[in-house]
């Protein structure tokens, strides 16, 4: 029997220890979770939850309404004006509960292997990369009056369900999409909250050990730090909803917090904001008690903390704010292996920056950690948790920013983020849920080598990806491998085989005013060149010229009726009379001749023909009508001989002969990937333009006989048609564009472009919606000339500045980031590729030629020579691509590595 007492003994100690070793000492401890919640319920919709004092909560899940890195100081504002309103709107009794849930979590893509190769090869470059996300959670609290006997008070639940919604309604009117948690949701919220577990899909409780300095749960550890000691409080006098970085010698405002979302080691963070409302006028009064009490035992401290207390009754009075308590935890939760020192030590260089020492003397781990979960904020100790501020002043201390997500849009076109993930947005800025624009014309402007090609070669390999006709036209080789790669047409210039079409070719269904505008415009641009300006006159000449061209095709040649001939005649008379007056001639003689000179004209216009539509025909067409045009009209202004020499060059045996009048390929109609090379003839004032024209035309075909997706790319060879002449038909096209789910798009180089050209300005800037701009370090000290044109406001010039200068380049590859204007949204990206993309896009000439090597000895396709291109490269340890190309090139073979 005695044997039986010592074991049971025995077993009560061991079970007594582990109990004081799991939960501490003293039952409340051990009872500390039960003691929490009482159910969730569902009421409309809304998971309301309800503790076991009385307090019952709706969470609503958020995005914060300032995107991180936003620049835009403004924004942080207008959060802590919202807030400071919607804890207005729910007045006394009502708690805010704000947590912003940081976690650290590894890049996946679930469709990846759907992917065509080089989407694949994207994604799977970015697999298991470690990237911070990030949700929100605003959970409002009305309080209950502790008794031990609580009584359902119906009018109080009506209030909590009208506050709720205004809540609601005023985060909608403030932009900030908000949707109320469901009964299953906030449980699964309050779970979460409790294993620290925001990343799995099904998630599992375990045993919990906790001490002064932190609370351990199975694998992991967590640390709640309270950011203010109420017992001495140490906050900056001045405080403000953001602070500033220096980046490139520019101020860019970042959330005044903006460091949680970086805590070396921390697995898991969740910030925790609580803002207590309680009576004002009791507060008022209390405040005024303290006062008093104070000013009773005069010394310096006394004698500050009344003038304190009396600044804050004048901005309470002056400006009707409102008083808060408030508490501000962080919950870092970490690996168990990690040493807390290590995060610990970070929080409060961090904070101290700012001003902010936070709280050393946290040791109610398990009592605050229980308190932060939704809907227990009241269980925060009112004497040691909580402290007083105005409301504005609290709102300072929330968290604010989003961390970026794709975007709602069909068309998804992936850069990385700020931090190195990849992220989808609506290039267009117009086929996304959030419609940014109505034009999706874009302008992009960078300097040589801050990888303007590598970009738009991304860019339209993802359009194409997404069934989008890509037509480009290129001086420099730049696409060429991703043509090659996606078999499409590249049409190179040259003497031998020029680019051809054959514009006047069309037929009755065709004709119309853009046509006769488009043919209008390449006249005049041979006629006069590309530097002239036509007069109104001779534009008023191309264009009747081009209409009775087709009217005598379609209709055949007819001569005067009797209105045309009396007006005819009429004019040749008045002009008779003012050529006698200035000869000092008899005035009959001339006017006897009239009647022949109507008859010749009439018999004239009877003889003009048009056998078939090419430039030839009209060339003799437009010689002979001009010289009846002038006549008929007295025109003495048009030089007829200077307009038959300047075009005759494009007439059967010119120079250019074939240039307008071969028909076009047909088959480049149905080619969803055309570049067109003209390299050639970039330098020649007199074919460039035109056969830029010409291009533009094929486009304009395709675009209006297509019903997919359509863009143009012009790189430096809009500098052609960038004229006064062509001004107008550039506005036109771009017009046109927007009517046929179409985008015109330039490139450029150079700055001068932008400021000499008034055609850029006017008839291409005016009609981008979308500007993209990569490094403008270079321009910097002349930069706001470029602001004025593009109509670029302070906020985005910030942004700019902090194009490739951002520390945020450690453990990753080559990249180069673009700021990306649609409408009114901007922002900045990276273009981070992987080497199957790279060797894709690369304009390098040793790289091209190595892969080239590649692909004839092998005698295999682009992309299985870019397969095995990399492969070597990786196996090869060589991290510069270039590198590797030149010990390709130097081998003068394939490597065919082998894994050592």
């Amino acid at each position: 029997m005695t044997i039986y007492v010592i074991l049971f003994f025995v077993a009560l100690l061991i079970g007594m220890a582990v109990s004081v070793y799991t939960f501490g000492t003293g039952g409340k401890r051990q009872r500390i979770f039960q003691d929490i919640y009482f159910s969730v319920e569902d009421t409309n919709g809304i998971g309301v939850i309800y503790t076991k004092t009385g307090e019952y909560s709706a969470v609503l899940k958020l995005d914060n309404p300032v995107q991180k890195y936003s620049a835009n100081i403004d924004s942080y504002y207008e959060f802590t004006h919202l807030f400071t309103a919607i804890a207005q709107t729910l007045g006394e009794g009502y708690a805010l509960h704000k947590q912003d849930i940081f976690t650290r979590n590894r890049f996946e893509f679930a469709d990846a292997e759907k992917k065509e190769f080089l989407s694949k090869s994207y994604f799977g470059y970015f697999k298991g990369r470690q990237y911070t996300d990030s949700c929100t959670y605003l959970t409002i609290t009305q309080e209950a009056r502790k008794s031990s006997l609580f009584s359902f008070d119906n009018k109080k639940w009506k209030d909590f369900l009208v506050k709720i919604r205004k809540v609601q309604d005023q985060l909608r009117d403030a932009g900030v999409q908000s949707e109320f948690l469901d009964k299953a949701a906030a449980n699964e919220l309050v779970d979460r909250c409790f294993s620290m577990n925001f990343t799995d899909k099904n998630i599992s409780m375990s045993n919990f050990k906790v001490d002064e300095e932190s609370i351990g749960m199975g694998d992991l550890k967590c640390k709640v730090y309270s950011l203010v000691d109420v017992d001495s409080a140490h906050l900056p006098g001045l405080i403000r909803p953001y602070t500033n970085i220096e980046v490139n010698n520019t101020s860019m405002p970042v959330d005044l917090i903006s460091m949680i979302d970086s805590i070396p080691e921390a697995q898991t963070v969740i910030y925790n904001q609580m803002i207590f409302i309680p009576n004002q006028k009791r507060e008022l009064a209390m405040l005024d008690k303290k006062k008093n009490r104070h000013a009773s035992i005069p010394n310096p401290s006394n004698e500050m903390a009344v003038e304190d207390i009396k600044r804050v009754q004048e901005t309470v009075a002056r400006e009707s704010k409102q008083l808060v308590y408030t508490h501000y935890n962080l919950v870092v939760c970490c690996d168990k292996q990690v040493d807390l020192q290590k995060p610990t030590n970070h929080l409060e260089n961090c904070f101290g920056r700012i001003g902010i020492h936070i709280s050393k003397r946290a040791y109610n781990q398990l009592e605050l950690f229980v308190n932060s979960f939704p809907g227990n904020c009241y269980g925060m100790n009112a004497d040691y948790d909580r402290f007083l501020t105005l409301g504005d002043a609290a709102t300072c201390l929330m968290h604010k920013e989003r961390i970026q997500h794709n975007e709602e849009t069909p068309l998804k076109i992936y850069y990385t983020d700020r931090q190195g993930v990849p992220v989808a947005i609506d290039i267009t800025g117009k086929e996304g849920l959030n419609k940014l624009t109505d034009n999706s014309n874009f302008f992009c402007l960078g300097p040589s080598g801050s990888g303007k090609s590598f970009h738009m070669n991304s860019v339209v390999r993802q359009l194409h990806e997404q069934n989008t006709d890509v037509v480009m036209v290129d001086t420099g080789n730049s696409y060429e491998g991703l043509c090659e790669y996606l078999n499409g047409r590249y049409i190179s210039y040259t003497e031998e085989k020029p680019i051809t079409m054959n514009p006047f070719h069309i037929n009755r269904a065709e004709l119309n005013i853009e046509k006769v505008n488009f043919l209008k415009n390449l006249i005049l641009q041979i006629w006069k060149g590309s530097d002239a300006t036509a007069t109104d006159l001779e534009i008023r000449i191309a264009e009747q010229m081009v209409n009775e061209y087709y009217e005598v095709c379609f209709n055949g040649s007819t001569g005067y009726d009797p209105a045309r001939r009396e007006a005819v005649a009429k004019k040749l008379v008045n002009g008779a009379k003012r050529k006698a007056a200035i000869l000092g001639v008899d005035a009959e003689t001339l006017l006897a001749k009239v009647p022949g000179t109507v008859s010749m004209l009439e018999e004239r216009r009877k003889a003009l023909k048009v056998q078939e539509l090419s430039f030839n025909s009209f060339y003799e067409f437009s010689i002979e009508l001009l010289d009846i045009i002038c006549m008929e009209n007295n025109i003495t202004e048009i030089d007829y001989d200077k307009y038959a020499y300047m075009i005759q060059p494009f007439y059967k045996g010119g120079k250019y002969e074939k240039t307008l009048n071969d028909q076009v390929d047909t088959t480049l109609f149905n080619e969803s990937f055309i570049v067109f090379e003209v390299d050639a003839i970039k330098d020649s004032k007199e074919l460039f333009p035109i056969v830029t024209l010409i291009i533009m035309d094929v486009f304009l075909q395709k675009m209006r006989l297509k019903n997919n997706r359509k863009v143009l790319v012009i790189e430096e060879a809009w500098k052609a048609i960038a004229s006064p002449l062509m001004a107008e038909y550039i506005k036109f096209m771009y017009k046109t564009a927007r009517k046929f789910w179409a985008s015109v798009g330039v490139v450029t180089q150079e700055i001068q472009d932008i400021i000499d050209s008034p055609v850029v300005k006017e008839a291409i800037i005016n009609n981008s919606d979308v500007v993209m701009l990569l490094d403008q370090s270079k321009f910097r000290e002349r930069f706001d000339n470029i602001q004025s044109i593009l109509g670029l406001t302070d906020v985005d010039c910030k942004k700019i500045f902090t194009i490739n200068r951002l520390e945020n380049k450690e453990g990753r590859s080559f990249f180069k980031e673009v700021f990306i204007r649609r409408g009114m949204t901007s922002g900045v990206y990276g273009v981070e590729e992987s080497k199957e993309c790279y060797m894709t896009y690369t304009t390098e000439r040793a790289e091209k030629d190595a892969l080239k090597l590649y692909k004839r000895e092998l005698g295999c396709s682009h992309q299985e020579a870019i397969e095995a291109y990399c492969r070597d490269w990786n196996l090869s340890g060589i991290d510069k691509s270039l590198a590797f190309a030149q010990k390709v090139n130097q081998a003068g073979h394939v490597l065919n590595l082998r894994i050592k």
